[in-house]
């Protein structure tokens, strides 16, 4: 699952920053405190079983500005389900190439009637304001909304996400982030529902999107 990846190096464009190599072992640990509040109570969601359990203690409301002009209330979700990912525009490669499979698999998923929507929050608010976040996310599909804030938003959805995040000093003044890597499926109530696996290929992936949207509508 993507969750177990950590973003560590910069892309080589203008979001770009020098590389950061860290150890196996500070990754395994930063792994394994990003996932504590997750893996050690929830069971993760499969296609063929029965609807998907909550974990209340992973996610919460949040309003935030979007990339596409104006706010995103939590809210205002309510009633569908809805993905989050979270990451920063100088990411490295792992980060835009989840986004762009992602986008791939939400407009197969359209194509075929499915409805839904994802989001992708910034954990570098400071770099990444709401003109960064919009020139950004021109670049996948619109299926995805990219989400911004002030400091202590961005700090308050983290924490409720359970998301890990470690700001990396690189040489000249500059730095880089640390974070786990997994794409939230959020159920109708904003409660999570499991992590979306786009490792094990499309067809698996869609299954999970049709039952996260069925389960949405039968409830």
């Amino acid at each position: 699952m993507r969750g177990t990846t950590m973003a560590t190096e910069p892309r080589p464009d203008r979001f770009s920053s020098p590389a950061s190599k860290r150890g196996s072992a500070l990754i395994l640990i930063a792994f394994a405190l990003a996932l504590v509040g997750i893996v050690a109570a929830t069971v993760a969601f499969l296609p063929w079983g029965d609807k998907p359990s909550t974990l209340s203690v992973v996610g919460g409301p949040f309003r935030l500005e979007s990339s596409k002009g104006g706010t995103v209330d939590s809210q205002a979700l309510k009633g569908k389900p809805f993905l989050v990912f979270f990451g920063f525009t100088q990411c490295p490669n792992v980060c835009p190439t989840t986004l762009a499979d992602l986008g791939t698999l939400l407009d197969e998923f359209a194509a075929e009637g499915g409805d839904l929507q994802a989001y992708y929050i910034t954990l570098d608010p400071e770099r990444d304001t709401q003109a960064v976040m919009q020139e950004y996310m021109a670049s996948f599909t619109d299926r995805i909304t990219g989400l911004t804030g002030t400091r202590q938003q961005i700090e308050a959805v983290t924490r409720d996400y359970r998301a890990f995040v470690k700001r990396v000093p690189l040489p000249g003044g500059d730095y880089t982030l640390e974070h786990t890597l997994m794409v939230y499926m959020m159920d109708r109530d904003g409660g999570f529902a499991g992590p979306l696996d786009l490792n094990a290929g499309h067809a698996l992936a869609l299954k999970q999107l049709r039952k996260l949207v069925a389960d949405g509508r039968s409830t």
